[in-house]
């Protein structure tokens, strides 16, 4: 069997990153989730660039559909764990937002 064109391997490597990201985000690891964010927006957008009117064998269309498929579910379930910490986080700056808004209104208690 022939090699897939640049087009799948292209979606391989980004489903090789959701996969790594996944991982990270389930041990809580947000800086390497960030990281390897920087890569995963590189990989897409060299998939950008590539000829995307050449035609596809049905192995090829296949494998697409079912990289593609596994890339938004892995996209899913990161999101999934990410709501949580964006909405601790957002919770944590604006308690910290009062407490410097109520310092600034009633001065530094000692």
């Amino acid at each position: 069997m022939a090699p897939f064109s640049p087009i799948v391997t292209s979606y391989e490597a980004i489903l090789a990153l959701s996969s790594r990201m996944y991982d990270a985000a389930q041990a809580g690891d947000w800086d390497t989730v960030s990281d390897l964010q920087g890569s995963y927006l590189e990989q897409v957008e060299h998939l950008r660039q590539l000829d995307h009117e050449a035609s596809f064998s049905d192995a090829e269309r296949m494998r697409r559909y079912q990289l593609l498929d596994r890339i938004l579910t892995y996209d899913a379930r990161i999101r999934d764990l990410a709501v949580p910490q964006l909405k601790k986080l957002g919770d944590m700056l604006t308690s910290s937002r009062r407490q410097v808004e109520l310092a600034s209104a009633y001065g530094a208690m000692a």
